[in-house]
């Protein structure tokens, strides 16, 4: 029974079916789980090496990365991980791989997040001790008003349009519901993950021996993680497709309102025998 939890491990990792583990393979396989446990990670990657040597599976990579990153030989894991991503594109656990990467590679030198130091304000120089105050400069002279005929008086602005009206209002609540929607799928989405990583850590537990737990002891519980993955990944893909639709609902309304929507110009001005009032409306297509 200890194979087949194995040959479910590698499927997980390696993010697609594969041919289950040769006999040879698992022992490897132990081989080196034993010398990790023992603390001899160098112990541990040598048989782990022979048997990625044998069938190339990926998920053996993850496992060398893991005894060279206890070893201390950071940059050998990083090498590993990164190959093992490059074998692999769309592994699930590739979330966990670039934390390690992250976790191991050394930032580079002087990159800081202080903000560079802010220089001092100029200082106005101020008058000797005892120097005489300036006098206050004198008011301007006041002006005479014309004689003449009064100044005409200002132009009145257009009036302006409300921005609520039977285009704009469909418009505001589909991108609402757009973004709703949006977030819903982001939910669901981040529960498919949860069932993903939950499903991952199940086929990659191991007890203090090394040895794989039993299938038929947890094959209700993947056969629910399976199923709650799959029901909500259909979740988010629903909510997505739903605000897709609404944002194209909400483009279109807002074309409209741009263009279909009156401007008014209204304008006063001065004329030969009193004021004058001008009004008209434009339709833009």
């Amino acid at each position: 029974m200890a194979s087949l939890p194995l040959a479910l491990l590698l499927v997980a990792l390696a993010g697609g079916p594969r041919p289950a583990p040769s006999a040879e393979e698992q022992r490897l396989y132990e081989v080196g789980a034993r010398a990790l446990q023992s603390g001899d990670p160098h112990a541990a990657e040598t048989p782990w090496q022979q048997a990625y040597a044998l069938g190339h599976d990926p998920a053996f990579l993850v496992h060398i990365a893991e005894a060279q990153e206890k070893a201390g030989a950071g940059p050998a894991a990083v090498e590993t991980y990164r190959r093992y991503l490059r074998e692999v594109p769309d592994a699930s656990d590739r979330p966990d791989i670039e934390r390690r990467i992250a976790r191991l590679v050394p930032a580079p030198e002087g990159a800081t997040g202080a903000p560079p130091p802010r220089e001092p304000a100029p200082v106005e120089p101020v008058g000797e001790l005892g120097s005489a105050p300036e006098a206050p400069a004198a008011p301007p002279p006041r002006q005479e008003p014309a004689s003449g005929p009064p100044a005409p008086r200002a132009v009145e602005q257009p009036a302006e349009i409300s921005a609520w009206n039977r285009y704009s209002i469909p418009a505001y609540a589909s991108a609402g519901a757009a973004l709703l929607l949006l977030g819903t799928a982001g939910f669901f989405a981040a529960e498919a993950a949860s069932d993903a990583d939950d499903l991952n850590r199940l086929l990659l537990f191991r007890d203090q021996t090394g040895k794989a737990t039993a299938y038929s002891s947890v094959a209700k519980r993947y056969e629910d993680l399976t199923a709650d993955g799959e029901r909500h990944a259909r979740y988010a893909k629903f909510a997505l497709a739903g605000a897709a639709g609404a944002a194209a609902i909400s483009t279109v309304f807002f074309i409209l309102d741009a263009k279909l929507m009156p401007e008014p110009a209204i304008a006063v001005a001065p004329g030969p025998g009193g004021y004058i009032a001008t009004a008209g409306g434009t339709w833009r297509f």
